[in-house]
C-alpha cells in the first residue's frame, strides 16, 4: 500500500499538500480558538499540519474529562480526534489532512458546544 500511497501523493504534488495541510490547521486553530473563546497560544510558523487548540474551561483539566470529550465526540457526533488533558486544561488536536476541509472543522466545533 505504501508505494501506492506515496504515488498518490506525488501526482497531487508532494509541496502543494503540505501546503493545504498547513494552512487548514492554521485556519482550524483560528477557527476553534474564535468559537470557543480560546487562546490559541502558538503562530504558524510552529504549526506543521496539526494544531492543538484548548477546548472552552467548562470541560474540566483532568483525564477524565478529556476522556468524556472524546467519547461524546466519537460514539454521539462520530468525530475522532485527539483529545487530552495537560497543564489542567483539556485540550483538543486536530490533524489536517487533504481529505478533509473547513466543513469538517467547523463540524468539530459545533459537536464541542453541543457536549
Amino acid at each position: 500500500a505504501s508505494p501506492a500511497g506515496f504515488a498518490f501523493l506525488n501526482s497531487l504534488g508532494f509541496d502543494e499538500v503540505c501546503a493545504w495541510n498547513h494552512g487548514l490547521a492554521c485556519e482550524t486553530a483560528n477557527l476553534l480558538c474564535a468559537q470557543w473563546r480560546t487562546e490559541r497560544g502558538v503562530p504558524d510558523a510552529n504549526i506543521g499540519t496539526m494544531a492543538t487548540v484548548p477546548a472552552p474551561e467548562r470541560f474540566g483539566g483532568e483525564p477524565d474529562d478529556a476522556a468524556r470529550l472524546r467519547d461524546a465526540l466519537l460514539f454521539e457526533h462520530h468525530i475522532e480526534v485527539h483529545v487530552f488533558a495537560a497543564w489542567k486544561r483539556v485540550w483538543v488536536r486536530v490533524s489536517a489532512q487533504v481529505y478533509n476541509d473547513r466543513s469538517d472543522m467547523e463540524r468539530l466545533g459545533d459537536a464541542v458546544e453541543r457536549c
